[in-house]
């Protein structure tokens, strides 16, 4: 399943998986969106031209399909090879351009972000197998197209031909919309009245949380941490669907800024509801240093279930053999280090979980597995 990947700006929180499957919520205020499905596309003005070929005007009659990704973003990364295929089986009437937003450079130029895409489209090859763009230094692309049109999460799709927007939504939605398309029979007035209305109704679900972790945050950020607390436990107690979510934020806040006995104290009776954020939990666990062997041993056993999952295993493996290491069992982390060295070469020759598993994943394998056995005395 592919979810939506929704940009905080300089914080992006982790609640599904913590290195795969990043779903995390928008609590910016949004403006009222001013350019929508049948208004002309906005300029393409772009930082550096990654791959492909440079073009300048729109051929007429043709689709260009611009998706909007991050490198942090794991369901972008899905999606690129089936993106590769339908590029290679359309290319007589479609272009596809990936535009590369919302890069984490902290305080730096949005620029300095380029070596770190350009590699990794590198290491992409043909799972990445259509034109490729970064925003420009002023990132017009993720503020006159993505925020201009009241996107907030990626991957999104811009259909644009002949200069106009004829559809906006996931790529995973692509081959059915191009086939409409390319019926004739497609509603522009219609689609342009869904989005809207779609828009409107994600508004009003997101209000709620919106304004919780609005106050949240704000609290954090003047180390109000108590504060922070209270404002997570009324949100939990307004609304329960919210208990996942905001229960995740509550555990990070707690192990944090509180104390280890706090944290895991809640942290077993909030997983024994079942609320997800499985993966995280154990991943928080395993890289955070100074805790105690149970406290490890516990995000250990929630790791491993992820072993069942579609997930790389050798990630799984790699914060699980982080957890031993912290927990001083250097045996224990050589082997899962191992395993995880063992399970992404094997992955990386299969060309399985492209963009999650490359040839740096096995260079920092084996560095961190040197670490461990240096330290086991080996």
């Amino acid at each position: 399943m592919l979810y939506n990947v929704m940009y905080l700006g300089r914080r992006t929180l982790t609640l599904g998986l913590l290195f795969m499957m990043n779903l995390t919520v928008n609590a910016q205020e949004q403006q009222a969106p001013k350019v929508f499905i049948g208004d002309k596309a906005p300029e393409l003005r772009y930082g550096t031209w990654l791959k492909g070929k440079p073009f300048k005007n729109y051929e007429k009659g043709r689709l260009y399909l611009f998706e909007f990704w991050a490198t942090w973003c794991g369901p972008c990364i899905a999606s690129m090879p089936h993106l590769s295929e339908f590029a290679r089986e359309r290319k007589n009437e479609a272009t596809v351009i990936a535009v590369n937003i919302w890069e984490k450079t902290g305080d730096k130029p949005y620029e300095s972000s380029l070596p770190k895409v350009s590699k990794f489209v590198k290491s992409m090859g043909n799972k990445m197998d259509f034109n490729v763009i970064s925003d420009s230094k002023n990132e017009f692309m993720g503020n006159e197209w993505m925020k201009a049109a009241g996107q907030a999460g990626i991957p999104c799709t811009f259909m644009v031909k002949d200069g106009v927007i004829l559809w906006i939504g996931h790529p995973i939605e692509l081959d059915s919309i191009v086939n409409v398309v390319n019926s004739g029979n497609y509603d522009v007035a219609a689609a342009r009245k869904a989005l809207i209305e779609k828009g409107r109704k994600s508004d009003s679900a997101m209000a709620g949380f919106t304004k919780i972790y609005k106050s949240y945050e704000t609290a954090i950020a003047a180390k109000k941490y108590d504060e922070a607390i209270r404002i997570l436990d009324a949100g939990i107690a307004e609304d329960a669907n919210m208990a996942g979510t905001l229960g995740f934020f509550k555990f990070q806040t707690l192990i944090d800024h509180f104390s280890e006995e706090k944290a895991m104290a809640f942290a077993r009776e909030w997983q024994s509801t079942k609320p997800g954020y499985v993966g995280s939990t154990g991943a928080i666990i395993s890289q955070k240093t100074g805790l105690s062997r149970e406290t490890y041993l516990y995000g250990i056993e929630l790791l491993k279930t992820l072993l069942n999952t579609p997930q790389p295993p050798s990630l799984v493996y790699k914060m699980i053999a982080q957890a031993y290491a912290n927990m001083g069992d250097y045996k224990a982390a050589v082997e899962m280090q191992e395993k995880s060295l063992a399970s992404a070469k094997q992955d990386l020759k299969e060309g399985k979980f492209a963009g999650f598993v490359t040839e740096d994943t096995i260079k920092e394998g084996e560095k961190a597995l040197t670490v461990y056995k240096k330290k086991l005395g080996k």
